[in-house]
């Protein structure tokens, strides 16, 4: 395989990047509007859509909640250190469960994994720290609180 290109099944264009930045930005703007902005018939916009919906590019379409106006006044990112000897890092899926966990990503580094969560208060906070210190895989943990998000996952449109 060395020396030779990796192409995809299916590759993004210039129109298709911007479908997905015009998605990304306000994925309940009217189709309509978007293919008037975009310079093409509704219906091709339509097609272009629904292929990358087909081919797994779109994954699904969510609301942007504000968790702070929701209750979820803290924003917390936990540093999870695993036993070693005893589990794989396949078992922080576990941790998944722990509703108030919003992402887990195993990382490298002194840590082997962080965990995000959204907290209603100093209590909650105690009690998901808890929950994540008391996994059987889990060795030790260290906590920070979000003070302020400068951009966010929901930020980010390379497109």
């Amino acid at each position: 395989m060395r020396g030779k290109i990796l192409k995809l099944p299916w590759e993004l264009d210039p129109l298709d990047m911007s479908i997905l930045f015009h998605l990304r930005t306000n994925s309940k703007t009217p189709i309509k509007k978007m293919a008037k902005d975009l310079g093409m018939h509704p219906n091709t916009l339509i097609q272009r859509i629904k292929k990358m919906e087909k081919e797994g590019v779109i994954k699904k379409y969510s609301a942007d909640i504000d968790y702070t106006k929701a209750g979820f006044d803290l924003h917390l990112m936990v540093l999870i250190k695993v036993k070693r000897g005893r589990v794989a890092l396949d078992q922080l899926k576990e941790l998944t469960r722990i509703a108030e966990i919003e992402s887990i990503y195993a990382t490298t580094g002194l840590w082997d994994a962080v965990a995000m969560c959204r907290v209603r208060n100093r209590e909650h906070l105690l009690g998901v720290i808890e929950k994540i210190g008391d996994h059987p895989i889990v060795l030790k943990t260290s906590s920070s609180i979000v003070l302020y998000c400068y951009k966010s996952n929901d930020d980010y449109n390379p497109f």
